[in-house]
């Protein structure tokens, strides 16, 4: 067995092999289909020119009998020249002899080749071995047919008995085995003529049906190479949905792995993230423990200046916003660390504004403009910490994501019994690949190889969700917006007031 040739057809891909297959099997078919044509008509040629040599020899030995007798040379001759003239007799008839009973020639059709009193050992391999087989037994018919086409003869004799049952002689037909060679070839060119278009039809459309069966294969084979160097929902393959075949079985087991390994994908990234989660939890409360206590003298200090110092308005509105500033920070870092549990004032608008004061400057710097929209100035039932870190997590991101000279918009309204906040701004979008991953902390650039962004959005996630509210996130070019709605505990009595920047 030849194992190389086998490992060659072992690493063609199925777009071939199944075409190549279903020509092969074509041609194959055809071939069989046409040797069986040849047979069956060189087989009933012979038939044909046996049933005919018959007919022939049997009536020219009735036809020579009488003058064979006489010893009528002059008629036997013209007896044997009448079928050759009118052209009796089967394809291919070449001459007619006549033989006396000692096996000579008595008269022939070409006298030239056969003269008369030709002794049977100068004849032909084939005319002899009738002859000889005949003498045997006068009262058979013989036809020798040659056992290959490259022989020249084929012949055909019986014995011409007189009246009396006497051995008169023998009459020989000699047949040309070229000229059924020739009908032999014209008949497979014949053949050729009309199979080879509709050959080259299906072998046509053979293929166009083999890469037809072996493209469900092919699309699932190529979707299993993206397996474990893409994600589990990224690969998509051309699924045989209709049936229950093997291909169709196989499918729909390649789906249900899929759907497996990306529900396994999901848990993996859930792992991770818990595992982030955890270390920056542990972070979070050694930092937060060491901004406490700095952050509380800062704050008596202040309650110090309050209630002793000697101020002006401008001087007590600043102390008030640092007041709240601090105030922030502290309820910001205790929300890290899990046993805290602070109370929190209710949201009024004197923290939309505060927040408005903090990032003015910072656009300012870049050459941004502010629009800022806020509805529901009355005091809302939502913990203003919480609502003023959200706010100014998405302000800070906003400020970051800006291009020079761009816009950043806060639009803040309340609706009946719940509170929308949209901070938008303009320049790049986000790519698409990177909006699933916004809200993970400290994501990292696969391309860049460097990390994207912190904590800031994941806070904010986090926020939203404590709330049971929603975020959402809206990102084309040139523009990108997150709208947050929270749920209030009781009604919003809408105030509008527009303050234009």
């Amino acid at each position: 067995m030849n194992f190389g040739r086998w490992n060659f057809w072992s690493r063609v891909s199925y777009r071939y092999k199944v075409p190549l297959a279903l020509a092969a099997a074509i041609v194959v078919t055809e071939l069989v289909v046409t040797v069986t044509l040849v047979r069956t008509a060189y087989v009933g040629m012979l038939r044909d020119t046996r049933q005919s040599a018959k007919t022939l020899t049997q009536v020219l030995s009735l036809s020579v009998r009488e003058p064979l007798v006489r010893d009528d040379l002059w008629r036997v001759y013209e007896a044997l020249r009448i079928p050759l003239a009118a052209g009796d007799g089967a394809p291919g008839l070449r001459s007619i002899l006549v033989l006396d009973p000692n096996l000579r020639v008595y008269a022939s059709s070409d006298p030239q080749q056969f003269p008369v009193l030709t002794p049977s050992a100068a004849l032909p391999t084939e005319l002899r071995a009738a002859a000889e087989t005949l003498r045997g037994d006068q009262r058979a018919f013989v036809f020798t047919s040659p056992d290959s086409l490259d022989a020249s003869l084929a012949v055909a004799g019986a014995a011409v008995m007189s009246e009396d049952d006497g051995l008169a002689g023998y009459v020989l037909a000699a047949y040309d085995a070229g000229t059924w060679r020739q009908r032999l070839y014209d008949l497979v060119a014949r053949v050729l003529l009309v199979s080879i278009p509709g050959l080259l039809l299906l072998l046509t459309l053979g293929w166009l049906w083999g890469n037809r069966i072996a493209q469900p294969l092919l699309s699932l084979a190529r979707a299993t190479q993206r397996v474990g160097r893409e994600p589990a929902a990224n690969i998509e393959h051309s699924r045989h949905k209709d049936g229950s075949d093997e291909i169709a079985a196989l499918s729909k087991s390649f789906s249900t792995m899929l759907k497996q390994l990306e529900r396994q994908e999901a848990l993996e990234r859930e792992i991770i993230a818990a595992e982030r989660l955890a270390a920056v939890g542990r972070v979070a409360a050694g930092v937060a423990h060491e901004i406490n206590n700095p952050l509380g003298g800062m704050l008596n200090a202040l309650d110090t200046i309050e209630k002793h110092g000697s101020y002006d308005e401008l001087t007590g509105k600043t102390l008030g916003l640092t007041r709240r500033g601090l105030m922030q920070i502290r309820r910001t870092v205790c929300a890290l660390l899990v046993e805290a549990r602070l109370d929190s004032p209710l949201m009024h608008a004197s923290d939309w504004q505060d927040l408005r004061v903090l990032i003015e400057p910072e656009l300012s710097e870049k050459g941004a403009t502010l629009l800022w929209d806020v509805t529901a100035q009355q005091e809302l039932p939502l913990p203003s910490h919480l609502v003023r870190q959200l706010t100014l997590n998405l302000l800070i991101n906003a400020k970051n994501a800006v291009d020079l000279g761009g816009t950043v918009s806060c639009t803040v309204t309340g609706i009946q019994d719940q509170l929308t906040v949209e901070v938008a701004n303009s320049g790049q979008h986000i790519p698409d690949d990177a909006l699933p991953h916004l809200f993970e902390p400290y994501r990292v650039d696969a391309q860049k190889g460097s990390r994207a962004r912190g904590l800031g959005l994941w806070v904010t996630y986090q926020i939203v969700t404590q709330l049971e509210g929603t975020i959402e996130v809206v990102s084309e070019e040139g523009y990108t917006a997150f709208t947050v709605t929270l749920p209030c505990a009781t009604p919003i009595q809408e105030e509008h007031q527009e303050t234009p920047t």
